[in-house]
């Protein structure tokens, strides 16, 4: 089975400033628009929506927002990370004047690198991984508490100064989260 394209150039999301990351976001979402996820089958018969979600058709590689050979599925749960990386580093950046002037690096969907997060800032000689995850509120602790426990054990201990997650992952809860939680509102625009 032919594995996932990414449409974008991985080169284009390497050690950019905020303007860089704004006019990528842009980018991001006219893919978004020139690709849309495609109409579901008319009966709706299970079947049929099973093969919708989660199968590919290895003839016909579709392409939804920035990604090819993909199923509905998976391009679901991708570009909704996406999107909360995109724009909760731009919110982090508009919360907290000090990173105006830091670069990033970031991964999306199917990029990822040994012992890097979703994100690296970089600001004054200084390196800050990021994870990134956008969640049902019913699963925020546990994918919470894995992001964390897998931080905990990575062998190059660089250290985790961001988890960005989707606000309404927020719903029942009640106690106070980790304090390197950012909660990113409206990630869907």
């Amino acid at each position: 089975m032919k594995k996932v394209d990414y449409l974008i150039k991985p080169k284009e999301l390497i050690d950019i400033d905020y303007k860089a990351l704004c006019a990528f976001k842009e980018r991001y979402l006219g893919f978004l628009n020139d690709n849309p996820f495609p109409k579901p089958p008319v009966t709706g018969a299970y079947f049929e929506m099973i093969n919708y979600l989660k199968r590919k058709d290895i003839n016909n590689p579709q392409k939804i927002g920035p990604y090819q050979n993909i199923t509905i599925f998976e391009a679901a749960n991708r570009i909704a990370s996406d999107l909360v990386i995109i724009n909760g580093i731009i919110q982090l950046v508009q919360n907290n004047p000090s990173l105006e002037n830091a670069r990033f690096t970031i991964r999306l969907g199917i990029l990822h690198e040994k012992g890097k997060g979703d994100f690296t800032i970089y600001l004054d000689s200084e390196e800050s991984e990021g994870e990134s995850f956008n969640v049902a509120p019913s699963f925020l602790n546990v994918k919470l508490r894995n992001t964390i426990s897998k931080w905990n054990k990575e062998e190059n201990q660089k250290k985790l100064k961001y988890i960005l997650v989707n606000d309404e992952a927020f719903e029942f809860v009640t106690k106070s989260v980790d304090k390197r939680v950012f909660r990113v509102k409206n990630w869907e625009i």
